[in-house]
């Protein structure tokens, strides 16, 4: 009766264990079930993500076709949506159709631009004002408006002012670091701009203008590529009197018999306008667009520290790392860039001999694709390779005495990568004069009576973009020092 009792037992245990094992089974099968119902391939989650996906793309098309729609409105009515004129009224692509009066406008997006009088918009390269709207004269100068306000019309102020700064590339502390070279120990800078009068331009108007390029030589110079002396031979001319160039630092020259102001360009393709100091790059800028017999409703200058760094801080809103490294965008010794069409350019060389270092200029333009970036030359044509009437004071150097590196000088707006905001070569190939100047003597403190400096910015074809990048300060030249890589830009206030 026991046993019989302890069998029935064993035998209800088994079947409670296995219909526990069924159940768990059951209760695995169905888990499965519903987590794949739930995070499978066709589940719920995955279902709800795709609703969720499929919303925000109907969404975003129903916005985009909104905008569409409103955009097409708007250039209906020539009104944007403050009721200003729209920026799409205001020029014809290269129509060349000039404004009679200054023109308060705005974009689709209702960002205010001022279009002064005696320029139209570059319609055909964007009419959007955060992407860079390009307006431009009778004669083809263009100029990029820079959205500003009154708050932002200042200069940048570094994190740590390192006053010790005498030499060499140094980085500012905290994210994204400003860079300097040979500046900060310099105390007393000083903008020799007008800088409440350009303050009150920015306040009323919400901007200014910057050249679209680095400045060109104007065609009627007679150092000018262009010249009609100069056409055939593409003649590089220095500011050297020892091989009988003509000098590029001038303000003006006797054209027919007639004294002429020279006045820079800002064209694409242009011979850069180097071998200018700063004081004659000051008063060829205010050249520009002024005078009393001046039809433009604009005044002209040399780009000021202030306005250079607003630039550059709109500039960095697109491209962060350009402030701390800007190889990439400009045309320096590290930057190996293949050019996909001619460009007009001269290729100079620095030779080097015991780490003291002599530029062997060009004397020549040329229209090719050079080979951008540093590069060795060897005598692979023999001694007199570098000894031809293509460079100035060759005869002395070759690969036996010297290392001879190359470096590249383009015309300007040459490389489209090289343009940001629709803004050209502010990084690199010419190092760019500004009004930014202080008294320094030869132990390199402050004074009044010392050497005046006056500040550099973007580096330059003889540097490279980690070190020189756009946000470099470059300190320790003097105003009348001329050289092969010293450039300058034009800024416009409008009236």
């Amino acid at each position: 009766m026991e046993e019989r009792k302890q069998m029935t037992e064993r035998k209800e245990r088994g079947i409670t264990l296995i219909a526990l094992v069924v159940t768990i089974i059951v209760l695995i099968i169905l888990a499965t079930v519903s987590i794949n119902m739930v995070v499978g391939e066709n589940g719920l989650i995955k279902k709800a993500e795709q609703a969720r996906d499929a919303y925000e793309e109907s969404s975003k098309k129903e916005s985009e076709g909104l905008n569409t729609m409103l955009e097409e409105m708007m250039k209906e009515t020539g009104k944007g949506p403050n009721g200003l004129p729209l920026v799409d009224t205001l020029g014809g692509g290269t129509s060349n159709v000039v404004l009679e009066s200054t023109v308060d406008a705005e974009d689709v997006n209702g960002n205010k631009i001022v279009v002064p009088r005696g320029f139209f918009v570059r319609t055909d390269i964007e009419t959007k004002v955060n992407d860079g709207i390009v307006i431009e004269d009778a004669d083809g100068n263009q100029f990029v408006w820079v959205p500003c306000t009154e708050a932002q019309y200042k200069k940048h102020t570094y994190n740590n002012p390192k006053e010790n700064d005498t030499g060499g590339s140094t980085a500012d502390e905290g994210e994204n670091p400003w860079k300097t070279y040979h500046y900060r120990n310099y105390v007393d800078w000083q903008e020799e701009s007008n800088v409440e009068t350009n303050t009150k331009s920015v306040k009323e108007n919400g901007g200014f203008y910057i050249g679209r390029y680095e400045a060109g030589v104007p065609d009627n110079a007679s150092f000018s590529v262009n010249n009609e002396s100069n056409k055939e031979t593409m003649t590089y001319y220095t500011n050297s009197t020892s091989n009988g160039n003509k000098s590029k630092d001038v303000t003006g020259e006797t054209i027919n018999n007639v004294k002429t102001k020279l006045k820079p360009v800002s064209k694409q393709g242009m011979q850069a306008w180097n071998y200018i100091n700063q004081t004659n790059a000051v008063e060829v800028s205010k050249n520009m667009y002024s005078g009393a017999e001046s039809n433009y409703g604009v005044t002209s200058s040399l780009i000021d520290g202030i306005a250079w760094d607003r630039t550059v801080e709109w500039i960095a809103s697109e491209k962060e790392n350009i402030v701390t490294d800007s190889k990439e965008y400009g045309n320096y010794n590290n930057n190996s860039t293949k050019l996909e069409k001619d460009v007009l350019y001269a290729q100079h060389i620095k030779a080097i001999k015991n780490n003291d270092s002599t530029w062997v200029i060009a004397n020549k333009y040329k229209k090719e694709q050079p080979k951008l970036g540093e590069e060795t030359l060897t005598d692979t044509e023999g001694s007199t390779k570098y000894n031809s009437a293509d460079y100035t004071n060759g005869l002395n150097y070759n690969t036996t005495s010297h290392t001879l590196l190359k470096r590249v000088e383009l015309a300007t707006g040459s490389v489209s990568n090289f343009m940001l905001k629709n803004i050209y070569d502010m990084a690199g190939n010419m190092w760019e004069w500004t009004t930014e100047t202080g008294y320094h003597n030869t132990t390199e403190t402050s004074t009044t009576t010392g050497t005046k400096y006056a500040v550099l910015r973007g580096g330059s074809f003889d540097h490279n973009g980690t070190d020189s990048p756009v946000s470099s300060r470059r300190g320790h030249i003097g105003v009348d020092y001329t050289h092969v890589n010293f450039g300058f830009r034009v800024v416009l206030y409008v009236k």
